[in-house]
């Protein structure tokens, strides 16, 4: 697979990131977006290989994350990348009056959770099976990856407003839109072994919540299925560049280069 602008490359935690040899990276470099998934920007083998990430996205800063991932927290205040994560939502059920849509969405505490764009997390619950069209959303099915593939593959939203938002704060934080909108995700680091959460060094000595028991491992995956199904009917290519990964549900490829010693 060659990777290039047209293609966002997608890095999970997984501890397959440490055994990567220089060529994975130096062809990494050449997407049209590298995104971290939650502690993948802190793993020793992206700092080694000096990583030039686009995007950092982690849905659960706000909820222990860099507790669990000390060297997050420096890397998420200073980074020059474009950060993402989760907004707080309160479904129908658990407001007193209903908004339209169904949802009361409230930003959370911008120093808790320091970001320049908040992701709505929708499910089945909200009526979302596998991916959502609106541009703010996500589809989280148990993984952060699924909600920021889903995220970066959507356009940005193109009202006035959005864009006069989106560029404010980009140059307030002298940073770069990150582009989206893209029809091919590669994922790497994505291992999801039954029962295996580690992660990769640096990124976690916390276990993944799918490794909890084989049932919600199968759950997960089911997930992924209908995340590559849908991605699919939108003709977005999903695809796992992760060696030996666990996970069957979405389409392999192989690098061959990648198994050379570089």
């Amino acid at each position: 697979m060659k990777i290039d602008r047209d293609v966002a490359v997608i890095v999970c935690a997984g501890p397959s990131l440490d055994a990567l040899p220089s060529r994975a990276w130096s062809d990494i470099a050449g997407a049209g977006a590298i995104v971290s998934v939650n502690g993948a920007c802190a793993a020793d083998a992206c700092m080694r290989h000096d990583v030039r990430f686009t995007l950092l996205a982690a849905m659960d800063v706000n909820m222990g994350l860099f507790e669990r991932v000390p060297r997050l927290r420096s890397i998420w205040n200073e980074t020059p990348a474009w950060r993402a994560t989760s907004v707080n939502v309160l479904r129908r059920a658990d407001v007193s009056s209903a908004t339209e849509g169904g949802r009361d969405v409230r930003p959370p505490d911008a120093a808790e959770a320091a970001a320049e764009s908040y992701i709505v997390e929708v499910d089945e619950e909200d009526g979302v099976a596998g991916w959502s069209d609106d541009p703010d959303e996500g589809y989280k099915g148990g993984s952060t990856g699924m909600i920021i593939g889903n995220w970066i593959a959507n356009r940005w939203s193109g009202d006035t407003a959005s864009i006069r938002e989106r560029r404010a704060i980009a140059a307030a934080r002298e940073k770069s839109i990150p582009p989206r909108g893209f029809r091919k995700l590669a994922y790497l680091g994505l291992d999801m072994m039954p029962l295996d959460g580690r992660h990769a060094a640096g990124a976690g000595a916390h276990a993944s919540g799918f490794s909890d028991s084989l049932d919600h491992h199968r759950r997960v995956c089911e997930s992924w299925r209908t995340f590559c199904a849908q991605a699919a009917a939108r003709g977005i290519d999903v695809v796992n560049l992760t060696p030996a990964t666990g996970l069957d549900a979405m389409r392999r490829v192989s690098v061959p280069e990648w198994s050379r010693v570089a």
